[in-house]
């Protein structure tokens, strides 16, 4: 009996299907063509080699081409940085980025490890990393691709929420903890070409920091890509030049698989966050879960443009309005001399608005 192929035609379709579903539905449409062409061929001894030498090729590569989901998601981000299991990883992030110094992975307790699903539509949802190292600081690790314009309030409000939720009716203050807001943004924050600043407590005149660590880090990593990519270091992949906040930038935000092989082959923990973010993309409830989540964000990227759009339209039509009204009044006073000058002269237009109440 003559094998059966079923050959898929994927085309606006597309969307439906995992990367790696329809990379094994290439390579079972090469395996028949392959083996069809072989079967051609009358020497048996030639058929078998061949047909080893396929499935070896086709078998043994463990599907390294399947496409890795986005770092920059924070589902995705969550499930690589912050789950039991990824605290090793962890531990090197914040001693690398936030210049810590944890000694071990047993110092650090996630307080959310759990990805709740029913969040997953709601746009709002911060699906931030809560860790408590053992002296007790509380770190909130937050990535945002979204600029809402309130990510230094944010910020704040949530490194803030870090302090207030320590202590319980009763509790002494002497029990607060040092805490730190380390915030990974996706958009440009600031206008200088700096992409990673810390904010702390100090005094006004003698500069002298705060007694009690309170700090806000803000990451650019879209920026940092951007000025990394103009360095000698990038540019040669001699990524060991970079500094290790270095790295970690391009590791999470560059998406080169030249710079995932290049950190990989070069830092023991870049290999281990690189399986976790493989064995993540090859998971088909957190694809799902990385899917509605980017169509919460979509729609609400949608509303947010078309009531701009809305606000825009509106805006225009009342401008039109009030500048009839104030052409209506000057005629009605036989004024009609200063409307070329009202029109020519912002200023002296809204001089004209606020002298009729318009």
């Amino acid at each position: 009996m003559q094998p059966i192929c079923f050959y898929f035609f994927i085309d606006k379709h597309l969307q439906k299907y995992h990367p790696r579903d329809i990379l094994i539905i290439e390579r079972n449409t090469l395996r028949y063509k392959r083996k069809s062409q072989i079967a051609q061929n009358t020497s048996d001894k030639y058929r078998n080699s061949e047909l080893h030498k396929m499935e070896d090729l086709l078998m043994n590569d463990n599907l390294e081409t399947v496409q890795l989901l986005p770092l920059t998601s924070d589902i995705v981000f969550k499930q690589v940085f912050g789950q039991e299991e990824s605290k090793p990883i962890l531990r090197v992030f914040l001693n690398d980025v936030l210049g810590l110094d944890i000694q071990s992975a047993e110092q650090i307790t996630l307080l959310n490890p759990i990805i709740d699903p029913k969040y997953i539509d709601d746009k709002m949802c911060i699906l931030d990393i809560r860790v408590q190292l053992a002296n007790r600081s509380l770190i909130d690790i937050e990535i945002q691709v979204l600029n809402r314009h309130n990510m230094e309030q944010r910020a704040l409000y949530y490194t803030c929420q870090l302090c207030t939720e320590q202590l319980h009716t009763g509790d002494d203050y002497s029990k607060t903890a040092p805490v730190y807001g380390l915030n990974l943004l996706c958009f440009d924050l600031y206008e200088d070409s700096r992409y990673y600043r810390s904010f702390v407590l100090k005094d006004e005149e003698t500069n002298e920091t705060y007694r009690q660590t309170f700090k806000i880090s803000f990451f650019e990593l879209r920026k940092a890509v951007s000025e990394l990519s103009q360095t000698k270091e990038v540019e040669t992949f001699e990524l060991s030049g970079l500094t290790a906040r270095d790295q970690w930038a391009l590791f999470i935000n560059s998406g080169q698989q030249e710079v995932y092989e290049k950190l990989v082959e070069e830092n023991k923990t870049f290999e281990e966050a690189y399986e976790r973010l493989k064995k993540a993309s090859s998971d088909e409830t957190l694809m799902a879960m990385y899917r509605n989540r980017e169509k919460a964000i979509r729609d609400w990227n949608d509303s947010i443009n078309s009531a701009r759009k809305d606000g825009v339209q509106q805006g225009v039509q009342l401008g039109e309005q009030r500048v009839n009204m104030l052409y209506e009044r000057l005629l009605k006073e036989n004024r009609g001399s200063e409307i070329p000058k009202a029109i020519a002269d912002p200023t002296f237009r809204t001089k004209l608005f606020n002298e009729y109440g318009i």
